[in-house]
This record gives C-alpha cells, sequence and structure tokens, in this order.
C-alpha cells in the first residue's frame, strides 16, 4: 500500500462514493450555472470550479474501480439482490383484478379473472423481502469486513477534506 493511502472498509468506502458522486452533481451545477453571468457578478471562478471537477472524477474513477475490485467476491450476491428487488417491482405492477364489474358509458357488465391472485402476489413478495433481508445481511457483513485503500489527502474521518474536493 501506497505511503499516502489509508484503508477504510467497502461500508464507508460506499457512503465516500455517494458524497462524491453528490459534489460532482454540485460542480456540475455551479459550472453550469455561473459560467455566464452579468458582468459585475462574478461569484464563481468557473475554470478554477472545471478543474476542481476534473480532480474529483478522477478520485471517483478510482474509487469506482476499487469498490468494484473488491466486491468481486460477492458480486453474485449483489446480482441476486437487484434480481429480488426487480421482481417485487414487477409483482406489484400485476393487475389482480377479479370479479364482475360494470365499465364504461354506457356501463357494461365485465368479468375479469387474474389468474395470479392478490393474496398470492402478497405472499410472494413476503417471502422475496426475507430473502432480501438474508441477501442484503451477507452483502453488509462483507462490505464492514472488506478493506480497500484509497487516497489519504482525498478522504478524513469524519470531517470534510480542507481541500476544494469534498467542500459542501
Amino acid at each position: 500500500m501506497p505511503e499516502d493511502a489509508s484503508q477504510i472498509n467497502l461500508s464507508r468506502a460506499l457512503k465516500l462514493k455517494n458524497r462524491v458522486v453528490h459534489r460532482l452533481s454540485q460542480l456540475d451545477s455551479l459550472i453550469t450555472t455561473y459560467n455566464s453571468t452579468q458582468e459585475d457578478n462574478q461569484e464563481y471562478d468557473t475554470r478554477e470550479l472545471y478543474k476542481t471537477r476534473t480532480s474529483v472524477a478522477a478520485f471517483l474513477t478510482e474509487l469506482k474501480t476499487a469498490i468494484n475490485l473488491a466486491n468481486q467476491p460477492i458480486q453474485k450476491v449483489i446480482f441476486e439482490l437487484a434480481e429480488c428487488k426487480a421482481l417485487i417491482a414487477m409483482l406489484n405492477k400485476i393487475n389482480t383484478k377479479n370479479g364482475s364489474n360494470l365499465e364504461g358509458y354506457p356501463a357494461v357488465h365485465v368479468t375479469y379473472v387474474a389468474q395470479i391472485r392478490k393474496s398470492e402476489i402478497d405472499r410472494e413478495v413476503k417471502r422475496i423481502e426475507q430473502e432480501i433481508d438474508r441477501l442484503q445481511d451477507e452483502l453488509d457483513r462483507f462490505n464492514y469486513k472488506t478493506l480497500i485503500a484509497i487516497d489519504r489527502s482525498a478522504f478524513q474521518d469524519e470531517e470534510p477534506s480542507t481541500t476544494p474536493l469534498y467542500e459542501l
């Protein structure tokens, strides 16, 4: 590990990644909003903001790469978790209308037959949610115990860095 690197667990690295993504969004907004302003209102130096954005984006790329490499042993669990969540989203969209209804103008008697009933969907969603909890617990344990190296100058324990990289 290089001298200017620190080790943090994946849980912390993921939180840091989210902060960096948010910072990039802030910089993008400042650059696009304040690049062309009235002559007497030069509140931000967008060239400097652009330089900062470039360095933040480079750090984010390195951080994402380190996270991706560290996640390889648990990638299957990550994919399973995503598919379980997608399955619940799909199940919640299924039309379960069943029985006779009056519809339209003039009212017409229509009978619907749901092949999968709401009670079945509710049971399946509950079962999948239990699987999501199991997978998430496994992922949380992995993220807590797995360490990655990051540039120490870009990260400090609970305090934002004094460099423009993480000004909030």
